[in-house]
């Protein structure tokens, strides 16, 4: 039997009643499906997100260009770099940051359970 059960309404008491934050993980993508050059954008709890596989290493990222808003799933990827396919502003990947830009890129951290690649959120 289980002493506290965990349950719908319990999770809504702790989260109004104890303003305890929980983390909640939201599977992505299966690891097996990833490779160098994936591109895939999800929205969670309204956010636009896009997970990128580049040269082995994988990021999380707000999918909107910092220069004017627009998604940038569909962008050229190639060097640690993405390119925006409205504007052409290129962002590198491993810091953010553009030449032409000073708004960086905004990431996530990647959470990972089981077979499956996430978001804690």
């Amino acid at each position: 039997y289980t002493l506290f059960p965990y349950t719908t309404l319990f999770r809504s008491f702790l989260l109004t009643q104890c303003k305890l934050v929980l983390n909640v993980f939201y599977p992505l993508e299966r690891l097996i499906n990833l490779y160098d050059g994936f591109q895939k954008s999800f929205s969670i709890q309204g956010q636009p997100l896009l997970l990128i596989q580049e040269e082995g290493e994988l990021y999380l990222l707000i999918n909107q260009c910092p220069h004017q808003g627009r998604p940038l799933v569909g962008s050229r990827v190639s060097d640690h770099r993405i390119q925006c396919r409205a504007h052409g502003m290129s962002f590198d990947l491993r810091t953010g940051f553009s030449a032409s830009c000073n708004q960086p890129l905004k990431f996530l951290p990647i959470a990972y359970e089981g077979a499956f690649i996430g978001v804690d959120l």
